[in-house]
């Protein structure tokens, strides 16, 4: 993997810079001599300024190579060092790092490691195009660290049991953690947009929708889906699966619900609806978007297209809950997105995690 070194990060009132020999005395005084900061920490409490001072000299030592990563926190307008944060563990395999960090006891409950936690973060995945992963852990016994990750954007993995050591021994331990994906701009999410409907903006009867309807575009990544996020109690009766009937027969219900949507709906089409007593309730095409490069990505993209429930079946959760099981086809297909097209209902698909990462009305994408 490429590396970028240890540089200076600067954030709304913080600095991050390498250390220097002659900052151990603010060292040893904020975190590394205070038990209560070291406790659930894998290195013992200092017992002296000259311990520390020489770990420290070690530490300048390795800036020297340009592959290691360890910053000081300090205040802006202040330089003594509050904290530290390092990368302390590398993985080349799945080119993932992992995130340490401590914070003098004095300075907690500031917003200071969150802060400083984003912006290296940020940092490392602009400086280096093959980071896949960053991640953190913490003891399940130190919740308030649990917190800071989540401040800072990262998303809960799991927890592997007796995985850690620390200070006061083996423990649980919670993971979490961002790939480069999650952090996909406006601007990848618009490139994606254009390249699964090339033309988009140019097609009539997109230019002809009225002034004021302002469609979503929606995404959810699948390996964060969880099935059981949506687990709505239906009435007796109601099944779901891929469709196998006459597809004149359904094309004429799905008229009911969209009149031109019928062409989209072909013998070849893959089709999963809801079933009440038999009859069809609901339908959703199951559509390949391809593979696409999301913020230096490869990934796969499905899409649920055309979702629609028949009048007198609406509002009972048929309909979401195929969507759901949709969605879990998608993964279990490891896709890695599933995407839903040109959609009002957006607080609907987000009660499955589809998040809204763009608007557009008849003269392209809304820039807001």
């Amino acid at each position: 993997m490429n590396t970028i070194g240890t540089k200076t990060i600067e954030t709304e009132r913080l600095v991050l810079r390498r250390y220097r020999v002659e900052d151990a005395e603010d060292m040893y005084g904020n975190w590394t001599s205070d038990p209560e900061v070291t406790k659930f920490l894998s290195w013992p409490t200092h017992t002296s300024v000259d311990f520390t001072r020489s770990l420290l000299t070690k530490w300048v030592s390795f800036y020297e190579d340009g592959k290691t990563y360890n910053w000081g926190i300090t205040v802006k307008g202040d330089d003594r060092v509050i904290g530290n944060i390092a990368v302390v563990e590398r993985d080349e395999r799945t080119c993932s790092y992992e995130i340490g960090y401590c914070l003098g006891k004095k300075f907690w409950g500031r917003g200071y490691m969150p802060e400083a936690l984003r912006a290296v973060i940020r940092y490392l995945f602009e400086g280096e195009s093959d980071l896949n992963r960053v991640y953190a852990t913490h003891d399940l016994r130190n919740p308030k660290s649990g917190r800071v990750m989540q401040k800072a954007g990262m998303r809960f993995d799991g927890v592997l049991r007796g995985s850690k050591k620390n200070n006061l021994g083996i423990h649980d331990t919670a993971y979490y953690s961002v790939l480069r994906s999650d952090l996909a701009t406006r601007e990848d999410y618009e490139k994606l947009f254009l390249e699964l409907y090339p033309g988009f903006f140019e097609r009539d009867y997109v230019r002809n929708i009225p002034d004021g309807e302002t469609p979503s575009e929606q995404i959810l990544r699948l390996q964060n889906f969880d099935p059981k996020v949506y687990d709505k109690k239906l009435p007796e009766g109601v099944t779901f699966g891929f469709y196998e009937g006459d597809i004149e027969e359904l094309r004429g219900l799905v008229a009911q619900v969209v009149d031109h949507w019928p062409q989209f709906f072909t013998k070849e089409s893959r089709i999963y609806c809801g079933y009440v007593d038999g009859k069809v309730a609901s339908f959703c095409l199951l559509e390949d978007g391809g593979e696409h490069v999301i913020n230096g990505v490869k990934c796969r993209v499905g899409e649920p297209g055309c979702v629609g429930t028949l009048p007198e079946y609406r509002d009972r959760g048929i309909g979401l809950t195929m969507i759901r099981n949709v969605t879990e086809i998608f993964r279990q297909e490891l896709y890695d997105f599933s995407y839903i097209h040109w959609t009002f209902e957006t607080q609907w698909y987000a009660k499955l995690g589809y998040k809204t990462v763009l608007r557009w009305n008849n003269r392209g994408v809304v820039r807001e």
